[in-house]
């Protein structure tokens, strides 16, 4: 079964971010509505050399800018791994997530949003896909230690993939629905977590699909952070025949603007 393998998924990545959490400085859960852009950027990766060579590279990065009447949220996720072996190359990561969501407050505590997503994945056989959606929303919590949002709605995607063998199809579109929450928790006085939960329901072929993105960041001076983040998603029915469900943890330095 999907759900309790993602739980399982989900609470071993919050053990992993646990250890990242220092206290230098800080920070708040509740978004500043002050139409300024505030968010964060957080880079990490390796590079090996002996007899094969591999190298990694990652970029999770928001950005949010508020005023009492809407808001605007844009967010980032980029996965890049290749190996050397023998001189021959070979790519393990190529992950590229952009997406974005714009809220209209119809109430203190619900509001109305219209947002997209565009990601290519070549190693799961994805060349491009992208959503567009709508729906409202609602602010369950709302304090200086945690925001809490449940939200629904709308909406229609289109799938292309790479090499495929038939009878697996080239590419898979139609409209699908959208179930989601969202959260910012102030852990400590120099730490915070933020998560992103989103399951799409779709009609016809396209099945359904699922992602949650957890990242957590900790002030150590001035703005910098130390980052830690788990990116989880699931696929009913993937291409070829390729696993439903994909992890990337990651950890690297960052800053909070």
């Amino acid at each position: 079964m999907f759900y309790p393998r993602f739980f399982s998924l989900s609470c071993k990545s919050l053990a992993l971010l646990g250890f990242a959490i220092t206290q230098v400085n800080n920070v708040q859960a509740q978004t500043l509505q002050d139409n300024t852009w505030h968010g964060g950027i957080a880079i990490g990766g390796s590079l090996a050399s002996s007899n094969t060579s591999s190298q990694t590279f990652n970029v999770v990065a928001n950005a949010t800018k508020a005023s009492k009447e809407d808001k605007l949220g844009l967010y980032s996720l980029i996965n890049y791994g290749s190996n050397k072996v023998n001189n021959i190359k070979t790519n393990t990561a190529q992950l590229l997530r952009l997406g974005g969501r714009y809220d209209y407050n119809l109430s203190e505590n619900s509001f109305f949003f219209g947002g997209g997503e565009l990601e290519t994945n070549k190693i799961q056989n994805i060349d491009s896909r992208y959503a567009i959606n709508a729906g409202a929303g609602f602010k369950l919590i709302k304090t200086d230690e945690t925001n809490f949002d449940l939200f629904t709605g709308i909406g229609f995607s289109e799938t292309q993939f790479g090499a495929t063998i038939p009878p697996s199809p080239t590419s898979k579109r139609g409209f699908e629905f959208l179930l989601g929450e969202e959260s910012t928790h102030k852990i400590s006085a120099t730490s915070s977590i933020k998560q992103r939960w989103t399951v799409y329901p779709g009609t016809g072929d396209i099945g359904t699909r699922s992602t949650l993105d957890i990242n957590l960041a900790t002030v150590v001076a001035n703005g910098w952070t130390l980052n830690a983040g788990a990116a989880l998603s699931y696929t009913s029915k993937p291409s070829n025949n390729f696993k439903s469900t994909n992890s990337l943890i990651t950890f690297g330095f960052g800053y909070k603007y």
